[in-house]
């Protein structure tokens, strides 16, 4: 698969103290922008996020592909404001002398990479970026 997206940033914490935050129902709604977030944390487990974007709800839903913890989460997501496609999202954790990188990876679930997608990738790294920096906020407080 091609990355339609990827971000990073080093959290000045370890590996298990990032786990948690990132895993953890009140964890994900704060780094998620306030999206109330249920998951079921093992390989086949539904995910279901709940919000506003924007200033319009949705509900997007994926199902975990791996779960491997301090070290790696993937899992689809298929948004309701564009329900014929999935995206395949990597998380992964690797130590630091100063803390823990935090990797994501957005790739498109069926592998290609649009013309859409390229144009608008940057909103996409955009997106993650902010996310990691809400990530690193909610588990250095």
């Amino acid at each position: 698969m091609t990355a339609t997206a990827q971000a990073s940033r080093v959290i000045p914490a370890n590996e298990a103290e990032v786990w948690e935050t990132l895993t953890s129902q009140e964890g994900m709604k704060a780094y998620m922008m306030g999206a109330e977030v249920q998951a079921d944390w093992r390989v086949g487990g539904p995910i279901v996020m709940r919000g506003e974007y924007n200033g319009k709800p949705f509900e997007d839903r994926g199902e975990v592909r791996s779960f491997e913890p301090w070290r790696r989460l993937s899992y689809t997501h298929t948004s309701s404001a564009a329900p014929d496609q999935t995206h395949v999202v990597t998380i992964e954790l690797e130590p630091q002398d100063d803390g823990t990188e935090v990797k994501v990876t957005q790739e498109n679930a069926d592998g290609s990479v649009t013309e859409a997608d390229k144009w608008r990738q940057a909103d996409y790294e955009k997106t993650w970026s902010k996310i990691l920096e809400r990530l690193a906020d909610a588990v250095v407080d």
